[in-house]
């Protein structure tokens, strides 16, 4: 996911009180959309926490919190969230995309630059089983391959074919892509995965983010210099993918490398693909990119970080303000740890349907009932656990603010 720091502090959010999290779906968006299923029932809610300040959190307000609340209407058919920088997406059952947050570069969809507080219908979507949100752009991944994208294209980042400073209002299919099975989205860049093992980028590329050896922008899709891939991910400014290799060379990066960002034991950026080192496991199953740092995860539970670790991103195993160049271990075989989100400074982490997060608490974002005042934000190194969550099933990292799905008890939705 796409990031960028926010350079001063909004005064005056402060955490609200716990909020119980038993959720009616009455006639919500999710409702609604989950009727066409008929008899199928998908008890599965979207909750919030964190900054608020654009309706980051779609609870109708603006109103910052330390603890989970669910997000407006999404009480049930919840499918998957993404987080960008100060807006959300959700897909419910059928396919359908919502939408809330900031608007001002029709990141929302929905035709207009009107921020919103709840979710909004993002329109002429369906049949939808991915989305991702970069800083200003959005993107969508179709059940029959294609990928569809709106919001900032001032770089390319819709991939229609002309970059243009005006914003895509509404979703537009991406050029020349087929076969799709995965996106991910920088801060103004996109990537897609194809069925072949191929991994195709556009938008901006000044920093080597297009993986093609160039440093230009495209407002098309160019093909990554790297094949075998099973699984991609997007960081600010750099970008990720696990690879099936015989040598046993799991994950790959290309991009900036600012903070070793690439984890290749240099600061030096590179346009095309090269092996993150320091990994010993071959068995990666996910790579989660924040604002210049990220974390490998494997399928025993183990995980290496690298990069930026300011905000003790990498849970405080390497030194304050220092720059990891290497993956660097951060937990053990065993943690039960099955899925990451990285964001600008913070962490989440899902273990046995709860959540573990750590890094920067800006504005309550690591859920953990606290918000620390404006004065004075320590970084979280060690976990703690989001409070109040039980049964979740995917958890999503935006800038200052954190989603998750969670599965409600029977008789609760």
């Amino acid at each position: 996911m796409g990031i960028s720091r926010r350079p001063w502090r909004l005064a005056g959010l402060a955490g609200c009180a716990v909020v119980v999290l038993g959720l009616v779906a009455g006639g919500s968006p999710a409702a609604r959309a989950q009727g066409q299923l008929g008899p199928v029932f998908n008890p599965s809610a979207a909750v919030s926490w964190g900054y608020n300040g654009h309706g980051d959190l779609g609870d109708g307000t603006t109103v910052s919190r330390s603890v989970p609340g669910p997000v407006s209407g999404l009480t049930s058919g919840v499918v998957q969230v993404a987080a960008g920088s100060v807006h959300a997406l959700a897909i419910t059952s059928g396919g359908i995309v919502w939408a809330w947050g900031l608007n001002g570069n029709g990141q929302l969809g929905d035709g207009t630059t009107t921020d919103r507080t709840s979710p909004v219908q993002v329109p002429g979507l369906s049949g939808v089983r991915q989305v991702a949100a970069g800083s200003d752009h959005s993107l969508a991944l179709k059940s029959d391959g294609t990928v569809w994208a709106w919001g900032t294209d001032d770089h390319g980042q819709v991939g229609n074919g002309v970059a243009s400073s005006t914003p895509q209002l509404t979703p537009v299919q991406v050029a020349g892509l087929t076969g799709v099975t995965q996106i991910a989205a920088g801060s103004k860049f996109s990537l897609a995965l194809r069925s072949d093992g191929t991994v195709w980028a556009w938008g901006l590329g000044n920093l080597g983010q297009l993986g093609n050896g160039a440093t230009f922008d495209s407002a098309i899709p160019v093909q990554v210099l790297l094949t075998d891939v099973t699984s991609i991910a997007a960081g600010s400014d750099a970008a990720y993918a696990i690879r099936s290799d015989s040598a046993g060379i799991a994950v790959w990066s290309w991009g900036s490398n600012i903070c070793g960002d690439l984890g290749d034991g240099s600061t030096t950026r590179l346009p095309f693909p090269q092996p993150t080192t320091g990994i010993t496991s071959p068995n990666i199953v996910q790579v989660a990119a924040g604002q210049q740092y990220a974390l490998a995860l494997d399928s025993d539970g183990q995980v290496w970080g690298w990069g930026d670790d300011e905000g003790d991103q990498l849970a405080g195993k390497t030194p304050a303000f220092k720059c990891a160049l290497t993956a660097t271990p951060i937990f053990g075989a065993g943690s039960g740890i099955t899925q990451l989100s990285a964001s600008a400074d913070h962490v989440l982490a899902l273990t046995g349907g709860t959540i573990l997060a750590w890094g920067d608490n800006l504005d309550g974002a690591l859920g953990d009932g606290i918000t620390p005042p404006p004065s004075s934000i320590p970084p979280v190194s060690g976990p703690v656990h989001v409070v109040g969550l039980s049964g979740v099933t995917q958890v999503a990292a935006g800038t200052f603010f954190s989603l998750a799905v969670y599965k409600q008890p029977q008789g609760t939705a």
